[in-house]
């Protein structure tokens, strides 16, 4: 959902659901921030940073292969070079070198989604 359908959809429920008194506004608000949560892309996601910060938090289902080593351990999680490829990092600039060195290496399907902050204060978890 885009910004103009949030907005649409925010100007809708003040005119009609809260003016006419069909839904109290709590069910209202409800529906639109739900509406608003990312969904989680598919494919492998893979924390590139250290294992201790992969420790102090990481997304659910996430793997932990460090940016240095993601060439050499990728095949063991990912053999299909077009399969889905999700990285995160802190920032996003690890991220961005695993990237580019799975690139090198064939895989066609990768993402850098930034940094994990970020991607939690989205909605992912």
């Amino acid at each position: 959902m885009n910004h103009e359908e949030t907005a649409d959809r925010r100007t809708f429920c003040r005119r009609y659901c809260h003016s006419f008194g069909r839904f109290p506004q709590p069910l209202c608000l409800k529906v639109e921030k739900s509406a608003a949560q990312p969904a989680k892309a598919k494919g492998v996601w893979i924390d590139v940073r250290s294992a201790e910060e992969f420790k102090e938090g990481h997304l659910q289902g996430a793997l932990n292969i460090p940016h240095d080593q993601i060439v050499d351990r990728i095949k063991s999680v990912s053999p299909d070079k077009n399969a889905p490829v999700n990285l995160y990092c802190r920032s996003g600039r690890r991220a961005e070198a695993a990237l580019t060195e799975l690139k090198k290496a064939g895989y066609t399907n990768v993402t850098n989604h930034g940094g994990y902050e970020d991607l939690v204060k989205k909605g992912l978890k």
